[in-house]
């Protein structure tokens, strides 16, 4: 009878504690915290994707914000133009991939804090000290690369025809004649001339003087309170990184350069 008594006694036990178990981890499961990021998975080196493996710099960036916050982050990787398809339709929490703060975005979605920048600039053959600001284009032939945003800026500060722009398919060709010589200077965004000429092993110089700059940061849902919340902890994060030169070494490592050297005040 006391035997028996026991194991009853032991199978109560037993049962409260698989109870008490079950409930906790369905608690943990429900205060977990996960910020779902929708990135491109063709963007190197922002974000892609390399034989199944997510790789970029928004991938370490959003790695560190995780620690820092305290939320899972959850990449979602998919076709550029799809990101902000993606966010609209409350698939994602943030739309990232060095996205510049413009005001058509701005009108429509909440922005973080500025992370870094992203500029115009005026890129010449390693060497060549006769060319260091704008107005020494005068009479020269620059190149563009066709739709880019290099030849948007290039029409604006070329109205009077200062110099005479040649249009390239492909930017790298631009960059080979540059290294040849047929053309004087390059105009594009920086950070696509100091990625290609690094892959081409080519030496350019990037002038001081910037045609146009645009902040970068993420986007999130307007009039959304979890959206709120998740920008507060985020854009918390990012400032630390900020700070503690974090976004600086990661964007090194990316990019060459410190992306958050000339961020807009």
């Amino acid at each position: 009878m006391i035997k028996r008594n026991i194991i009853k006694c032991l199978v109560a036990v037993l049962s409260l504690t698989v109870l008490v178990t079950g409930c906790t981890k369905k608690e943990e499961a429900k205060d977990e915290k996960i910020i779902t990021v929708a990135s491109s998975n063709s963007a190197d080196p922002y974000s892609y994707v390399d034989n199944g493996e997510h790789k970029g710099f928004e991938v370490d960036m959003w790695k560190e914000i995780g620690k820092r916050s305290g939320y899972k982050i959850k990449m979602e990787p998919t076709g550029f133009s799809s990101i902000f398809g993606m966010l609209d339709s409350g698939k994602v929490d943030v739309a990232a991939n060095f996205f510049g703060m413009s005001k058509e975005r701005l009108e429509k979605y909440d922005a973080s804090v500025p992370y870094g920048s992203d500029s115009v600039c005026i890129a010449v053959k390693d060497g060549n000290n006769e060319i260091n600001k704008l107005e020494d284009l005068k009479g020269k032939v620059v190149a563009v690369s066709e739709g880019s945003q290099g030849q948007q800026v290039a029409a604006t500060v070329n109205k009077d025809n200062l110099f005479e722009e040649k249009v390239y398919g492909d930017g790298t060709n631009g960059l080979q004649d540059l290294d040849l010589g047929r053309v004087s200077a390059w105009i594009d965004a920086e950070l696509t001339v100091v990625g290609d000429s690094k892959k081409a092993n080519m030496k350019v110089r990037v002038l001081d003087e910037k045609l146009s700059v645009t902040n970068i940061a993420y986007f999130f849902k307007k009039n959304d309170e979890k959206s709120k919340v998740i920008k507060e902890d985020v854009n918390k994060a990012i400032e630390e990184m900020l700070a503690d030169g974090t976004v600086k070494k990661i964007s090194e490592k990316w990019f060459g350069m410190d992306v958050s050297a000339d961020i807009q005040k």
